[in-house]
């Protein structure tokens, strides 16, 4: 299995470049419309509302453990798979690393992370590691966090803007939500 992880925006592009190539789990904030633009570009969908929280905040959605099983039961048997959220940087790499670990294993799944540009949604790993019986998974991530904690994100914002810009120079929008 090919894993993907992108922001919105970066997804749009890849599905418009790449039509029907990829199946897609995309993560959108509660509050979202969604378009047709994932369903008519994307090999399958599957589309799950959550906000990037790790517990009760007001007016917010918090991952459910069904959201995260809904998107396991997507996932399995899938060739290329696509995991967006609206940075690609906290729910949709959670949901990638638990995924992975499904797939892959632990081990190989933390190679996912990249601590640079990714803050994932820890509550989301919880949640998978309790679904897949399998504390290492949670265990894994806390090592990661801990060894990485000295890295903020705010260092490589002007990266991150770069990539954006060269996406957006390229006619690169979100095309998935409003």
């Amino acid at each position: 299995m090919e894993i993907r992880i992108a922001s919105y925006v970066a997804g749009s592009f890849l599905l418009e470049r790449e039509p029907h190539q990829w199946h897609t789990i995309v993560v959108l904030d509660s509050g979202s419309q969604v378009t047709d633009f994932v369903e008519k570009h994307a090999r399958t969908s599957c589309i799950r509302r959550f906000d990037d929280v790790e517990g009760p905040f007001a007016g917010k959605e918090p991952p459910r453990r069904i959201m995260i099983e809904q998107c396991l039961d997507f996932s399995s048997g899938k060739d290329k798979l696509l995991v967006c959220c609206r940075a690609g940087q906290g729910r949709s790499v959670a949901t990638a690393y638990v995924i992975g670990c499904r797939e892959f294993g632990v081990r190989k799944a933390i190679t996912i992370l990249n601590p640079m540009r990714h803050r994932p949604n820890r509550l989301v790993v919880q949640i998978g590691a309790t679904i897949l019986d399998n504390p290492d998974i949670l265990g894994e991530f806390d090592h990661w966090r801990c060894r990485h904690a000295h890295i903020r994100l705010s260092d490589y914002y002007d990266e991150m803007e770069a990539e954006f810009e060269a996406l957006a120079a390229q006619g690169a929008m979100n095309r998935i939500c409003r």
